[in-house]
């Protein structure tokens, strides 16, 4: 299949082509058998970027994991990282405040409990943010 893409991307006179890879450090780093999943994803990234097509605009979404780090080095030609943003984490504080007050379940506890339970999880998000 990649080498299938990887000919129709190719094809001229095509118009602008994006590719989006969404929470690629979710993709498995471990296989029975390598390459690992992440590691399939990773050379196939290296890959379609090798081609160098002038009309092609690939977007990859991640947390900064050494592995993927190390490959988006030689890759890329702009990285925005929010990893460390403060907005970033206001964000997760801002949901997790919202769920904890407006759960059913939630609203019986104590105030303090629900203060903490919001502090450890702000705390310990490491900049992942699930809705």
């Amino acid at each position: 299949m990649v080498e299938c893409l990887k000919e129709m991307l190719s094809l001229g006179a095509q118009p602008p082509i994006y590719i989006i890879l969404d929470a690629l450090d979710e993709c498995p780093i471990t296989s029975t058998i390598p390459p690992s999943p992440r590691e399939e994803v990773l050379e196939f990234v290296d890959e379609i970027v090798a081609l160098r097509l002038s009309n092609l605009h690939i977007c990859v979404t991640s947390r900064p994991e050494h592995d993927i780090r190390v490959v988006f080095e030689h890759l890329t030609k702009h990285s925005v990282s929010l990893h460390d943003e403060i907005g970033q984490q206001e964000d997760i504080t801002n949901y997790v405040t919202s769920f904890v007050r407006s759960n059913q379940r939630m609203k019986r506890w104590r105030d303090d409990d629900k203060n903490l339970v919001i502090k450890i999880l702000s705390e310990k998000a490491d900049a992942m943010y699930v809705r």
